[in-house]
């Protein structure tokens, strides 16, 4: 018979404590929570049950895991938009499915900024007008949540992307966040980021920062590989 160590059996009980479902008890604020259903550049496996006002999002809960949502850092850069978003969360389980569309009315504002400081550059129309689809699963192992998000967009040229993310909540309100997976439009291009969530109550904080291999139309002749990440927010529950 193998008889396992005091600490190595301290260590393995400690390991399954943080992994296994959370019993009905727990505090709330143990487990992955974002108030936003965001995690870095993905949508989060997590139902909105509250009111939010984010920049990330903010979203009015409806009936039956609904809510309708809008992206205040789009509507901030002049592409207001409106998402209806379907989330359920049974046992272990969560699943999410979504749909957006995003109305570009600043087209002759970028247009005059970018012509008039880029030599020898004379017409630039960005398009970033259309509908965009979202499907999420994600499966929630008490402290632990893996999930892997497929996102569609049609504006000027087709947009895919396949992306696999997992938060861990470290301590308290506070998880640490990872995302991996590639954006798909003529042949396949990295995507990655990685933050802290903090997911109170009410106050909800995001920091981080993402790769996306992204070649900025609005930069010619320039690539912004790397995007910092930020969002508050406050969840009305």
């Amino acid at each position: 018979m193998r008889v396992i160590g005091t600490g190595t059996a301290a260590l393995c009980s400690l390991l399954v404590s943080w992994l296994s479902p959370l019993p009905a008890s727990a505090e709330p604020s143990v487990g992955v929570r974002t108030n936003t259903a965001r995690l870095m550049g993905s949508d989060a496996a997590e139902v909105i049950d509250a009111p939010v006002l984010g920049l990330q999002r903010s979203a009015l809960p409806l009936f039956a895991g609904l809510a309708l949502d809008t992206s205040v850092y789009a509507d901030l850069l002049l592409a207001p938009n409106l998402g209806l978003r379907w989330a359920l969360a049974s046992g272990p389980h969560r699943f999410v499915v979504g749909a957006r569309y995003t109305h570009f009315v600043g087209a002759s504002v970028y247009s005059g900024i970018v012509e008039s400081r880029t030599t020898g550059l004379q017409r630039f129309e960005p398009e970033l007008q259309g509908p965009s689809f979202y499907a999420v699963y994600g499966l929630s192992l008490g402290r632990l949540l893996v999930q892997g998000e497929a996102r569609y967009a049609r504006y000027t040229t087709d947009y895919l992307s396949f992306t696999g993310g997992a938060a861990f909540n470290f301590i308290g309100h506070w998880s640490v966040v990872a995302e991996a997976g590639v954006r798909v439009k003529g042949g396949a291009k990295l995507r990655a980021a990685a933050g802290i969530r903090y997911g109170g109550e009410g106050f909800g904080l995001g920091l981080g920062a993402t790769y996306v291999d992204l070649s900025d139309p609005a930069v010619p002749g320039e690539t912004l590989p790397v995007l910092p990440v930020f969002d508050v927010s406050w969840s009305f529950r």
